[in-house]
C-alpha cells in the first residue's frame, strides 16, 4: 500500500498527527495509571533531552532526535491536560467521609426507572477560595421525581464509585470517570427538597426540545421493540432497550448498530452525497460540501449532542472539509487530528470504550478496506454492494476484535453474516428515519414512511434473533492481557498490508498464529478450571466450578440480585450454571473427586472443599481466634474483606 512505508511506520511529513496524538495519549495514560511527582518529571525530561542530544550528535539521526523531543513535549502536555481536567471537576479537592453532608445539586439529566431513577447532577461548592461545579451520579427513589434544572437541597453521603473486583465485570469506575464523575449518592423523599428551578441556557433547551420532538415523531409510528431500536439507532437514545434486545445484538456482534457512531454518520454522509449529486447543475462543489457538513451538525443537534454523535460528526466533518481544499490530504492524518482535538479538550475521553472502538474501526477501514475489497470483485451489482459492506465490516472487525476480547471476553462467531444483513437494513432504517423526522407533517408520506420503517426494524430484529439462535453464536472465556492489543494490531497490519513472498510476512504470520493459539489455550484452561470463587456481593455468593459445570450458592431467595455478577463471571469462566438458594440452609455436594460443604454457624458460613477450609463472617470480632483463611463480608473494614474483590480457592484438576 503506497501510504505505508516498507517498515510499516507512517512518514511524519504526511502523518504528523498520528505521532502527536499518540504521544499526547501516552501522557494521559501515564498520568491516569501512575502518580508522578515533580522530581520524577524532571528526571524523565532530563533523560529524554539527553537521549535527543546523543541521538543527534553520536548517531547523526535527526529523525530520532526529533521524535524523542516531540515525545517529551506532547506526553508532558497530555499529562498536564489530564491533571487539569481532574482539577476542573473538583474531585481532586473533594474529601469522601462517612456520614451525611448537606449540599445543593442541580439536575442536568434524569432517567426514570421502576424503583430507583438515575440522574446526573452538579454539586455547587467551594474549596480554598475556588468554586466548583462537580458532576455527580445520583439515584432517587421518590413519589414525585424532580425535573431537569431543579436545584435540590440534599442531605446524603457521597460515596466514591468503585469496582467490585469480580471476574468479568465492566469497569464502571473508568466509565464514570470519562464523564468527569467519581462519586454518587442515594436519596429518598426525606433526604431532599426542591428549592428552585434554574433554566438551562438557550442552546441546551433548544437541544432538549429538538430531541424530544424527534422522539415524539418516532413514537407516533412505532412502539415496543421497534421503537426502542429506532430511538437507539437514529437518535442514540438507549433508554428503551430491554435485556432481550441487548442480548440479541451482543450475541451477533452487532451492538455497534445500536449506538450512533462513525458507522451511522458515514452511512448518512453517503446518503447525502448521493442526494446532493442531483443538484450538481445549480450548486457548486464547495457549496454542496458546506451544506452536507451543516446537515450533519443539524442531525447532531436533533440527537441531543451526545458525546458519541459529536465525535462522529466532528470526525466526518473534518474528513469531508479536507476534500473541499482539493488537496491530497491523508484521511488517516485527518482522523488522528480529530482524535487529538477531542482528547485535548477532554483528556479522559481517551479511556472511553466508545471513543476507542469508534476510532479504531475507522482506522481499520482506512487501512484495510481497500486491500480486502480488492481481494474479490463480483460482477453482479447486488453482490458487489453486499461485498463492499462485508469488506467494511471485516476491516473494522480486524482492529476492534482484540479490544472487544479484552473488555467483554466474548466473540460472536457469525458477526460477518450478521453485519452483512444489517448493512442494508440499517441504511434503510437511517434513511427512512431521517426522512420521517423531516417530512412527518405530510400525511401520506409520513404514514408510508412509518410503515416502511416498522417493517425494516421488525425484519432487522427477526434477522438478529435468527442468527442468535444458531449453535455457537457467541463464545465466552477470552481473557487477554492489554499488551496483546497493540501487538495484534501491528501483526494484522503487517499480514494484510505486507507481501506474502517476504520473510518478515511469514514470521509475523507465524507470530499471529502463535498468539491465536495462546488465546485459545487460555480460554480452554478457563473452561476446564476447578475452583471455588466467592464474589464481592452484599449477600454471600459462592461459585463452585467443576470444568463445564458451575454451581452457584447464594444467600437469598431471589437469584436475580446476583445474576448480573454471575453472568459476568461466566464470560471469563464459561460453563453450565445451576442456582441453589442457601438461605439458612446447609449444603453438601460431592462431585467425583471433589467434596464441598457449606455449613451455617450462626451468621457465619463455613466452607470446606477437599482439604481447604474457609470462614465467611459478616462482622469483625477481634476476640475470636480467626484463622488466616477467614474472610469478611464487603461492609467490614479489614485487609481480608471481600470488598477488595472476589476470592478464589484453586482446586487441583485431575
Amino acid at each position: 500500500m503506497s501510504t505505508v512505508s516498507p517498515d510499516f511506520r507512517p512518514a511524519f511529513s504526511r502523518y504528523p498527527f498520528v505521532y502527536l496524538c499518540s504521544y499526547f495519549c501516552l501522557g494521559i495514560f501515564l498520568a491516569e495509571k501512575w502518580a508522578w511527582d515533580s522530581g520524577f518529571l524532571l528526571l524523565f525530561s532530563a533523560w529524554i533531552i539527553l537521549a535527543s542530544v546523543l541521538g543527534f550528535t553520536l548517531l547523526r539521526s535527526a529523525i530520532l532526535s526529533k521524535q524523542l523531543f516531540l515525545l517529551w513535549v506532547f506526553s508532558l502536555l497530555g499529562y498536564f491536560a489530564h491533571q487539569q481536567q481532574e482539577k476542573n471537576t473538583g474531585w481532586k479537592n473533594w474529601h469522601f467521609h462517612p456520614g451525611k453532608s448537606i449540599f445543593e445539586v442541580k439536575i442536568c439529566e434524569i432517567q426514570k426507572g421502576k424503583d430507583w431513577s438515575k440522574a446526573i447532577g452538579e454539586i455547587s461548592w467551594k474549596a480554598q477560595h475556588q468554586s466548583f461545579q462537580t458532576p455527580v451520579c445520583l439515584y432517587i427513589r421518590t413519589k414525585k421525581l424532580p425535573k431537569l434544572d431543579d436545584i435540590l437541597y440534599v442531605k446524603s453521603q457521597v460515596i466514591p464509585i468503585e469496582n467490585k473486583g469480580n471476574p468479568g465485570e465492566f469497569d464502571l469506575k473508568t466509565y464514570w470517570k470519562t464523564k468527569g464523575i467519581q462519586g454518587m449518592f442515594f436519596i429518598e423523599d426525606q433526604d431532599f427538597k426542591v428549592i428552585r428551578n434554574e433554566p438551562a441556557s438557550w442552546l441546551t433547551q433548544s437541544v432538549r426540545r429538538a430531541n424530544l420532538l424527534c422522539m415524539n415523531i418516532l413514537s407516533r409510528h412505532l412502539k415496543g421493540t421497534e421503537l426502542g431500536i429506532a430511538q437507539a439507532l437514529i437518535l442514540g437514545d438507549k433508554s428503551l432497550l430491554n435485556n432481550e434486545i441487548r442480548s440479541a445484538f451482543s450475541a451477533t456482534g452487532a451492538m455497534h448498530i445500536l449506538a450512533v457512531s462513525g458507522l451511522h454518520i458515514g452511512l448518512i454522509l453517503q446518503l447525502l452525497i448521493f442526494i446532493i449529486q442531483f443538484t450538481a447543475n445549480w450548486m457548486s462543489r464547495s457549496k454542496a460540501i458546506f451544506v452536507i457538513v451543516l446537515i450533519l451538525w443539524f442531525y447532531a443537534l436533533m440527537t441531543g449532542f451526545s458525546p458519541s454523535v459529536i465525535r462522529a460528526v466532528f470526525m466526518f466533518s473534518v474528513l469531508t472539509l479536507t476534500q473541499w481544499t482539493g488537496q491530497q490530504i491523508s484521511s488517516i492524518n485527518s482522523l488522528f487530528f480529530t482524535a487529538f482535538i477531542i482528547v485535548l479538550l477532554k483528556p479522559m475521553y481517551f479511556f472511553d470504550i466508545g471513543f476507542q472502538l469508534s476510532y479504531l474501526a475507522m482506522l481499520g477501514i482506512f487501512l484495510f478496506y481497500p486491500v480486502i475489497s480488492r481481494s474479490w470483485t463480483p460482477q453482479n451489482k447486488i453482490l458487489h454492494y453486499l461485498w463492499e459492506g462485508t469488506a467494511i465490516g471485516f476491516a473494522a472487525q480486524v482492529v476492534t476484535t482484540p479490544l472487544t476480547l479484552y473488555y467483554f471476553h466474548q466473540f460472536p462467531n457469525y458477526f460477518a453474516i450478521a453485519n452483512l444483513g444489517l448493512m442494508g437494513l440499517s441504511s434503510v432504517v437511517l434513511a427512512v428515519g431521517i426522512f420521517i423526522l423531516g417530512l412527518h407533517f405530510v400525511p401520506l408520506l409520513g404514514k408510508l414512511s412509518g410503515i416502511i420503517l416498522f417493517l425494516s426494524l421488525w425484519l432487522m430484529f427477526a434477522f438478529i434473533q435468527w442468527i442468535e439462535s444458531w449453535p455457537g453464536a457467541l463464545v465466552y472465556g477470552f481473557d487477554i492481557t492489554p499488551i496483546w492489543i497493540p501487538w495484534l494490531f501491528f501483526i494484522a497490519t503487517v499480514v494484510l498490508l505486507g507481501k506474502p513472498t517476504e520473510l518478515y510476512w511469514r514470521i509475523n504470520a507465524f507470530h499471529f498464529l502463535v498468539i491465536l493459539g495462546l488465546i485459545s489455550w487460555k480460554r480452554w484452561e478457563h473452561m476446564e478450571e476447578k475452583h471455588v470463587c466467592i464474589l464481592n456481593e452484599n449477600k454471600c455468593c459462592i461459585l463452585y466450578k467443576n470444568k463445564a459445570d458451575v454451581f452457584c450458592f447464594y444467600n437469598d431467595i431471589n437469584p436475580e440480585k446476583i445474576k448480573f455478577s454471575v453472568q459476568n463471571y461466566l464470560k471469563v469462566y464459561p460453563g453450565k450454571i445451576s442456582y441453589y438458594s442457601m438461605k439458612q440452609r446447609n449444603f453438601y455436594l460431592k462431585k467425583k473427586d471433589t467434596k464441598l460443604e457449606i455449613v451455617w454457624h450462626g451468621k457465619n458460613i463455613y466452607i470446606h472443599v477437599n482439604h481447604a477450609s474457609f470462614w465467611i463472617k459478616p462482622k469483625l470480632n477481634l476476640e475470636e481466634n480467626d484463622t488466616e483463611n477467614t474472610l469478611y463480608m464487603p461492609w467490614v473494614s479489614h485487609p481480608k474483606s471481600l470488598k477488595f474483590g472476589a476470592k478464589f480457592i484453586e482446586l487441583s484438576v485431575n
